[in-house]
């Protein structure tokens, strides 16, 4: 609850406690809102870390941080990148480094982190802004007052289980140091792991009179709970901001380009391959300036992938690429799919992202093996529709999958499942994914009046029923891109379950690839596997998706090196997904900054 209504006495605290420390020190008048800029307010930003929480244009796509207004990105799967030549000799062009807000995930996470708790209030949070399908493009992280006043409540709570782990967190006695010696260290100590930086003279007066006003009022105990609260809900938690770093000196890189600070690069490193906040081990390198070479980068980045929360940010990514989240809500017919249970949705999730954690972490670790490994994860509601004996146990059981039926992740039922309808299969979503998600390549909008396809009949196959997209010129054009890929995945029905036979007659499972670099024919959802784990066009998205997810922005034509970079790394290792993980932290994106993105404290 705000200070205000539960202490009306207390004029001089605004609405939420972060706001004390967001619009600067002392009183200023009476706070009558949550955002007292109003609508055009301030956002806070790398010049301006005291800025309001809430950003201008909540809710409708404003830009914060300095990014602009409509950022020149590629339309196609990559711009065509410079000759490695001409980029070894380049000086780095890192491209727009914007401010980015937590996602919902990222301050899960870092909330775990920070107090070792197991609470998830992010879950409760509005619905993320998606940009270039993900949830963590810069240009659209906005914050509306139902999000602001959701991470009041959250700080909030979170406070509470820092009181009941007081003792722990202070890392000090306050009866043998005393409380006013203790709160001080504990200022420097959990501020500088919640700014993810040792914190301003300024910021540490701040919260020291912040901590000194609420002992007066509350006591030792509340005061140190409301000094979390507060902390908790400022800009320099609930942003990645990018602030001039005092841990060495700056270095410039070329005209306008400077080096990233060891603690700005602890961060990236850190919600780049954990998203979440730094641990000890990459705050003391910051701090002993041992994060200012690319070597030194490398090798806390390969640490990083050795930690299990790694697994989580791979995982997510892919989650998002491969859309798994919407798995949770599916829905079949109850006629035609008797045995998908409403629990059904959430388990192939589950299965799906073991599937994904196997292969990259404990199996061939590169993209190809993520399309076309026979390993699978059943338990006893899922063996059935793999065909496989059930292992006993209602726990996902690592098996290996039948080789001609199945073959990666668009051979899981979970993706089979999602990209069809409740009644049937979908070769049109199974094959624009192909096209879009995979080739960066999607066909053409749909255009108006289309005729409608003839209503599900059991007694006809899915490939006559979609003949007319076939037959109709109105159709063809976008369909001749979609519908053949989709139709090779007709061995596989409604709820992902492997069938040889529809309509009473064999399925036809043919299919074909045009205007790709492995153009031709297959037959079945295998065989397209195997040629798309050889295309360089699917490599190149591929790419493009980490590029777009690591970066949380679009391409530029600043971004040619970086890119290059990323594609010959990708091609030279075969795919492996870790070391195109590890060459993203060595690029000019990521270890340099424009000069003028940068503020100080």
């Amino acid at each position: 609850m705000p200070l205000r209504s539960r202490h009306p006495s207390l004029s001089c605290l605004p609405l939420t406690l972060g706001a004390l420390l967001l619009w600067g020190t002392g009183c200023e008048g009476t706070v009558t809102s949550t955002n007292p800029h109003g609508p055009g307010g301030t956002p806070p930003s790398a010049t301006n870390p005291d800025g309001p929480l809430v950003t201008p244009n909540a809710g409708t796509g404003g830009q914060t941080g300095g990014m602009p207004a409509a950022m020149p990105t590629t339309t196609g799967p990559l711009a065509v990148p410079p000759l490695a030549s001409v980029c070894a000799s380049a000086a780095p062009n890192p491209g727009p480094s914007p401010m980015r807000r937590l996602t919902h995930t990222e301050y899960d996470n870092t909330v775990r982190d920070l107090l070792n708790t197991t609470t998830r209030p992010g879950r409760a949070f509005v619905a993320e802004e998606r940009s270039l399908g993900f949830d963590n493009g810069a240009t659209v992280r906005t914050v509306n007052q139902i999000l602001a006043e959701q991470y009041a409540t959250a700080a909030r709570q979170s406070s509470a289980v820092a009181g009941a782990n007081l003792s722990t967190l202070l890392g000090c006695d306050p009866v043998a140091t005393g409380e006013d010696a203790c709160a001080t260290s504990f200022i420097d100590g959990f501020g500088g792991r919640s700014y993810r930086r040792p914190l301003s003279v300024n910021e540490k007066a701040r919260l020291l009179a912040f901590y000194q006003f609420s002992k007066t009022e509350f006591g030792f105990q509340q005061a140190a709970e409301m000094l979390v609260q507060a902390m908790l809900q400022t800009a320099q938690f609930l942003y990645r901001m990018e602030v001039a770093d005092t841990s060495g000196p700056v270095v410039a890189a070329a005209p306008g380009v400077v080096q990233t600070g060891g603690y700005e690069l602890a961060s990236r490193l850190s919600y780049f391959l954990w998203q979440s906040m730094p641990d000890a081990a990459l705050l003391d390198a910051a701090k002993n300036n041992q994060l200012s070479t690319p070597a030194e980068v490398s090798a806390q980045a390969r640490r990083l992938l050795l930690d299990p929360r790694a697994r989580g940010a791979v995982v997510n990514f892919h989650s998002q690429w491969f859309e798994f989240g919407a798995m949770d809500h599916m829905a079949k017919s109850p006629t035609v799919y008797s045995a998908f249970t409403a629990d059904f949705g959430p388990l192939l999730r589950q299965q799906s992202e073991a599937f994904v954690a196997g292969v990259v972490f404990d199996g061939g670790g590169t993209f190809g093996s993520l399309l076309t490994s026979t390993q699978g994860f059943v338990n006893d509601a899922l063996a059935p529709i793999y065909g496989v004996a059930a292992p006993g146990s209602a726990t996902l059981t690592a098996v290996t999958l039948p080789a001609t039926e199945r073959a990666g992740i668009l051979t899981q039922a979970g993706w089979l499942a999602l990209h069809a309808k409740p009644d049937q299969s979908s070769p049109v979503t199974r094959g624009f994914f192909v096209r879009d998600g995979l080739f960066c390549s999607p066909p053409p909008a749909p255009p108006a009046n289309i005729p409608a396809i003839p209503p599900f009949d059991p007694t006809v196959s899915t490939r006559q029923r979609f003949a007319t997209h076939r037959t109709d010129p109105v159709c063809a054009g976008c369909h001749s891109l979609m519908d053949p890929i989709g139709l090779g995945f007709e061995n596989y029905d409604g709820v992902g379950a492997y069938r040889s036979q529809e309509a009473n007659r064999p399925v036809d499972a043919s299919g074909e690839l045009t205007n790709t670099d492995v153009d031709g024919t297959f037959n079945g959802a295998v065989e397209l596997s195997q040629k798309l784990s050889i295309s360089a066009q699917v490599n190149q998205c591929t790419v493009s998706h980490w590029f777009h997810f690591g970066f949380g922005r679009g391409e530029t034509v600043a971004d040619g090196c970086t890119l290059r970079q990323m594609q010959d790394a990708f091609a030279t290792s075969n795919g492996d997904i870790r070391e195109l993980l590890v060459t993203m932290t060595q690029s000019g994106a990521f270890l340099y900054r424009n000069a003028s993105q940068g503020g100080t404290l």
